[in-house]
């Protein structure tokens, strides 16, 4: 981006502008020191002003809250009324029964006026007179809303003459644009094109082509009523899909669910894009590319997502229709702006009935991150009562996961990684279930520097319940006045009342529910709602409007934070400076904030116009940058917190933005390569689990790929089988040496290309000096003991050649498995293998069987009970890792489970003896997937990475709501059923709906035919106390991915003690799992792969990570990198992540498998100083699995490497150990490799570099 910078030093060689006082309205003494930086930045800054802002408002109650002012107080007596033309009647059921808020000051007195909207008469306008005090100027102004159904409302400076106009929008009648004449308003929509009639939510205004004047998105809603549906024109073509007349575009569409018919859908309008000429405004929507879809508009939100310069667009759709994230592609060839929908790219998932939205930096990491609302019950009683029926022929639940990107019943918090593709973080944060929310508006209310979220919520009526819809399905008309009938049937009921809601932001992607203490918790019905200094104290008030109540306006006294606001003057840019991004930085620079400018914000409202910050303590902002939309940049540096600011856009010649690109990793520490291996596949073939188990929480059909890696053909690189899914062969493919990679396709595997490969492991079999394949048979898609679910091993011929090994070479294993693992366990030189046994098909959650296998140098055999009798029927394995927990040089195994805790099995004279409970993990009971090992804290022993679930999806347990399971015969029909459960308030409850529950056991729907009667019925009155007790009972109280510190004494006696990772790494389970130096300072760091597609379709994908790197500090302490950092981004159902060195340039790169999608690669651009050992001794007879190698540095501090088979999740790197030169103040010093059979060789490092040139070559050691 090509901009002016224009900074203090500068700007005083040209400029000299004084200012003899400082404004203040209450005649505060301000500090001398202040007056100072103010006159500096007056002088620096022609046309700025500063004023103090009037003593803050503290109440006098114990606790700071919001105080509620009634209308007798403020003067503002104002009610929506619900009173339509017979012909609206059904508008009741949609958006329009809403209302609006816009808050601007548009009499430029320095004070925030409201005007708000309502069906009845169009709207008033209220002045603020100061301290409270509102006075309705509706008529006085010339504002004329006689007979208009207002409902979006914005304030906006349309013709740039500074002074703010205002936008009403209309429901079946002209929206109306009010333009500014300083003493009244006049109504010239039709002059500028803008008074278009149908069903106008609300005017979304911003510079999208950045000429210097305002556009406008208009977005609608549903004009017809919803019977209109059954009069549609339906064109019909032999041979060709159903559609709709192009006069009936607005009335209704057509989708084609999977294995269904086509279904018609209710449309609603299409939305407009109007590009401002000169003062006229013209429809580009067409040619732009960004109205070509008729959907259920609720919100419409102006951002720069990509922080490209160019104003990109968020719309939220209602029910079916998806959400829309537009990109500002910028001009094309023939010189017009086009936008692009990116939201299948860029989104994991959206809500399914999207509504409010709004956007904030959450995190204070410098880029705007986004909020999109739906109506997610927020306790079990609402949830359930409003859930439905998510089974049988009339339910939508087929819907949830139909779209591109799948759509959830639950608010989507999308958090900006600086990439082309968002984190999904609501559970995460806690604001994934907020009720029926209208309202998303986010502000630092308690100007602490964190911006919080306020959400408003209710409905006309309760739409969602369960009871009452089935009521309406009973409804029989012979007369065909069905819909008549219904619609009296809601008229009848009450409206849904709900509390509003306030979080406050702790920080670290945490916010806490402050609704009652805050006193913003009103119980009713609320809509639209707008923020703004109504007072003049420098925080933020809200003016909230509802249905059939009085307006809500709130005094903000929770505010004890500093604040600074500042309000733009375009000059070269539009006017009110919409469009503008602004980065306070503090702290040294070390904690950035952005905001960006816009208009229309959360729902059908405007706040004000003036950009916020709160400074928590500190009574100085180091810097602010304004990029203003002419492109000029304007800095302003030691800006004293207090004031409100007016800041003028520099009088200098704009700067062309330069043309939007999409993101790219140049300058990343890694680059995703696009050829070779990144062009393999992983496919699946379609299983439904669910048919089989109905009330499954997850598939257990597409656990894969794994990958194992290992050099097969004796050529120096290192090559790969990539398992494949039931119906599709493993792959093996060949390093050629050159970053080319050769398919090697191998007869041998087609024989059993119906079986499910899981973990795989290269190792010298039958010890004649070149690497075997063994592979595990696992998935669901077949019958406990089928011959499918055998186990493999594939003899190499020694150049790479395989051959299936006869069946007497294994013992008959039919146990559907998930990890290998090998290890000498009683010295005797021949490997063990550790084979996991992960689920038993359609016997979910049985344990299934689990063995440790014996090599007699001939074949394998069963010697479980030999060597670990208790690991048979430990559980649902995951992963495993042989490694020496204690330092004896014996190989120990770690396992981890879902529904079990990582288990340690000690190696004790050649038996694995589970001694889980004596180093502290048998408490901590999770749902993990992996475990790697490595020496995090540099203290010589092996530290283990674990992944977990996470704390980002609707499973939040702790120790003392732990999530549990039931599984037993419920029916007392010798059926085994699952029934998932929860605490709430003390009482264990149902995870799943009663439609799910019933559609699996009818008993419940005959016990409990209401869904209130299920929604308040505790789980032991569901299916009775005796039923639940014969039941078998699975539990977890800890969800989080972490590191297990290795705290094993001089003695030997281990504890193993867990230390979450990050908050940012619990946004996703994690699945593969890498431990390595990637930046070569001598400290491991870590790489985790997430999500997991496999969850029932209620819960929905858990897809809100992106992978992520962590750097280490050497104490067992990690730091997160940035995607956009990093340049490492794989999004999609993630599983094995394997380490490699592709290049051979001697530093890690990551090899990533991706369910259902290509492998992904990523080579390291670090330029860190390091070298690649290899420890591959594959001559006859030999074993170098199990060696440990011990670099040795500069401050004594020792970090130990282990050379393991097999790790991480269904995983296996190569046998390469990557050592990090250290750094000036600690550099490695020695080298001890220790062998298996006890031999140690020592290398000094200056004897390491005589043997080749530096230590960034590799070194091979045998």
């Amino acid at each position: 981006m090509s901009r002016i910078i224009i900074v203090s030093t500068y700007l005083l060689l040209f400029f000299y502008f004084g200012c003899n006082r400082i404004d203040s309205t209450n005649n505060q003494k301000v500090n001398p020191v202040v007056v100072k930086h103010i006159k500096r930045l007056e002088k620096e800054h022609p046309g700025l002003s500063a004023t103090l802002f009037n003593k803050l408002t503290i109440s006098s109650e114990s606790t700071p809250r919001f105080v509620y002012l009634s209308p007798s107080e403020t003067g503002i007596d104002f009610q929506h009324i619900w009173d339509v033309q017979p012909k609206h009647r059904d508008q009741l059921r949609n958006s329009f029964i809403a209302s609006g808020v816009a808050i601007g000051d548009f009499d430029n007195d320095g004070l925030a006026d409201v005007f708000l909207t309502r069906q009845k008469d169009g709207g008033r306008l209220y002045r603020n007179l100061g301290n409270f005090h509102f006075e309705d100027v509706t008529s006085k102004m010339g504002i004329n809303p006689a007979g208009m159904w207002s409902s979006g409302a914005t304030f906006a400076d349309i013709n740039n003459d500074g002074w703010l106009d205002l936008y009403v929008c209309g429901f079946d009648c002209p929206n109306r644009l009010y333009i500014n004449q300083r003493d009244k308003f006049t109504e010239e929509a039709g002059a500028y094109g803008l008074d278009f009639h149908g069903a106008s939510v609300v005017m979304s205004f911003a510079d999208y082509d950045l000429d210097g004047d305002l556009d406008g998105y208009l977005l609608t809603n549903r004009l017809h009523p919803s019977d209109a549906i059954n009069n549609i024109k339906i064109l019909r073509q032999k041979n060709q899909p159903l559609r709709v007349h192009p006069d009936n575009r607005e009335e209704a569409y057509f989708i084609k669910p999977p294995n269904r018919i086509q279904l018609l859908i209710p449309a609603g309008q299409f939305d407009h894009l109007y590009r401002n000429d000169n003062g006229h405004f013209v429809d580009v929507s067409m040619e732009s590319g960004i109205g070509k879809s008729p959907y259920y508009g609720l919100s419409s939100t102006w951002w720069d997502y990509n922080d490209d310069g160019w104003p990109d667009l968020y719309v939220a759709n209602d029910y079916m229709g998806p959400d829309h994230l537009f990109r500002n592609n910028g001009l094309d060839d023939n010189g017009v702006i086009t936008f692009t929908d990116v939201a299948d790219e860029a989104l994991p998932h959206t809500p399914w009935f999207s509504m409010g939205s709004d956007y904030a930096d959450i995190n204070n990491d410098g880029r705007i991150d986004f909020l999109a609302s739906d109506m997610a019950g927020s306790n079990h009683y609402r949830d359930k009562l409003s859930m439905g029926s998510m089974s049988g022929p009339n339910s939508d639940a087929w819907f949830l996961n139909f779209p591109n990107p799948p759509q959830y019943m639950r608010n989507a918090v999308y958090l900006n990684t600086g990439t082309d593709r968002f984190m999904e973080v609501a559970y995460l944060t806690g604001l994934a279930k907020t009720d029926w929310t209208w309202t998303v508006k986010f502000g630092d209310l308690d100007n602490d520097g964190f911006e919080d979220v306020y959400f408003t919520n209710g409905m006309s009526r309760d739409f969602f319940n369960g009871d009452l819809k089935e009521r309406t399905q009973q409804i029989a008309s012979k007369d065909g006045s069905y819909s008549l009938k219904v619609l009296e049937m809601w008229e009848k009921e009450d409206p849904y009342r709900l509390n509003n809601q306030v979080y406050r932001n702790l920080g670290d992607l945490q916010f806490e529910d402050l609704s009652r203490r805050w006193g913003l918790d009103h119980f009713g019905v609320s809509t639209g709602s707008a923020m703004g200094d109504l007072d003049g104290d420098g925080d933020l008030d809200l003016v909230v409007n509802g249905f059939e109540e009085p307006i809500l306006v709130y005094r903000n006294d929770v505010s004890t934070g500093n604040p600074l606001r500042i309000k733009l003057k375009g000059r070269v840019s539009n006017s009110g400076g919409i469009g503008t991004k602004i980065v306070l930085d503090t702290n040294n620079g070390r904690k950035s904030m952005v905001r960006y400018v816009t208009g229309s914000r959360g729902f059908m409202s405007s706040s004000e116009p003036i950009v916020h910050f709160g400074l928590g303590n500190m009574d100085m902002a180091e810097k602010i940058t304004i990029d203003w939309p002419s492109g000029i940049t304007q800095i302003l540096q030691d800006i004293p917190a207090n004031f409100l600011y007016v800041i003028a856009e520099p009088n200098l010649p704009s700067q062309k933005i330069n043309q939007p690109s999409l993101v790219k990793s140049v300058g990343t520490m890694f680059s995703s390569s696009e050829v070779g291996l990144a062009k393999v596949l992983h496919q699946e073939m379609e299983y439904d689990d669910f048919q089989r188990q109905k009330l499954l929480p997850n598939k257990s059909s597409q656990l894969g790929p794994g990958m194992a890696w290992g050099d097969v053909n004796g050529n120096g690189y290192d090559d790969v089988f990539i398992g494949g899914s039931a119906g599709f062969m493993g792959m093996l493919f060949l390093n050629m040496g050159n970053g080319q990679f050769k398919n090697a396709l191998q007869f041998c595997f087609t024989y059993d290309v119906r079986s499910e490969d899981m973990g795989s492991l290269f190792f010298d079999f039958d010890r004649d000096g070149d690497l075997d394949l063994y592979v595990v048979s696992g998935g669901v898609e077949c019958k406990p003991g089928d011959v499918l679910l055998r186990d493999r091993l594939y003899i190499n011929d020694g150049t790479g050649n395989f051959q299936k090994g006869s069946l007497d070479l294994l013992p008959d294993i039919r146990s559907s498995g998930s990890v290998v693992a090998a290890a000498d366990i009683d010295g005797d030189s021949h490997l063990e293998l550790f084979v996991g046994g992960r689920i038993v098909p359609g016997k979910y959650p049985e344990s299934p069987r689990s063995y440790v296998l014996r090599n007699t140098g001939s074949k394998y055999e069963d010697a479980t009970d030999v060597f670990a009798p208790k690991i048979k029927q430990s559980g649902m394995v995951t992963s495993a890792l042989f490694t020496d927990v204690d330092g004896d040089h014996q190989p120990d195994l770690l396992v981890t489970y879902e529904w079990g805790p990582v288990r340690y099995f000690h190696n004790e004279g050649g038996q694995l003896i589970d001694r889980t409970s004596h180093v502290g993990l048998s408490d901590r009971q999770g749902w993990y997937n992996s475990i790697s090992g490595g020496d995090m804290d540099n203290d010589g022993d092996t530290d283990y990475l674990v992944g977990n679930f996470g704390l980002n999806t609707k499973y939040q347990a702790s120790t003392t709501k732990p999530e549990i399971m039931y599984y037993g015969d419920f029916e007392g029909n010798g059926k085994k059923r699952i029934i998932e459960a929860k605490y709430e308030n003390g009482i264990c409850l149902p995870h799943r709906g009663l439609g799910c529950s019933s559609g699996a056991m009818p008993m419940v729907k005959q016990k409990l035919p209401t869904y209130h009667q299920f929604a308040i019925t505790s789980l032991q009155d569901i299916y009775t106390e005796d039923r639940i007790n014969d039941a078998e009972l699975f539990e977890i109280n800890n969800l989080a991915s972490g590191i297990l510190i290795n705290k094993t004494d001089k003695k030997g006696k281990v504890r193993l003690e867990f230390q979450p990772l990050p908050r940012i790494a619990q946004a996703s389970p994690i699945f593969g799992s890498a431990v390595c130096d990637i930046n070569g300072d001598g400290n491991l760091d870590l790489y985790v792969v997430q999500n997991f597609y496999g969850p029932q379709r209620e819960t929905g994908y858990m897809d809100g990570g992106v992978s992520l790197l962590l750097l280490g500090n050497g104490t067992g302490q990690f730091e997160s990198v940035a995607p956009a950092i990093s340049g490492l981004l794989v999004p999609g159902d993630a599983t094995s992540l394997t380490i490699g060195d592709l290049n051979q340039d001697q530093r890690p790169d990551f090899i990533a498998g991706v369910n259902s999608r290509n492998l992904k690669i990523f080579l390291n651009q670090t330029q860190s100083k390091s070298m690649a050992i290899r420890i591959s001794d594959l001559s006859e007879g030999q074993n170098h699995i199990g060696a440990k190698v011990s670099v040795n540095f500069s401050d004594n501090s020792i970090q130990l490497h282990e050379v393991s088979a097999g790790g991480g999740y269904l995983s296996q790197s190569a046998p390469v150990v990557f050592i990090g030169e250290g750094t000036s103040q600690r550099k490695v010093k020695s080298i001890h490799i220790r062998w298996p059979d006890g031999l140690i060789k020592k290398f000094e490092v200056d004897k390491f570099q005589s043997q080749a040139p530096s230590l960034s070559f590799s070194n091979d050691v045998k």
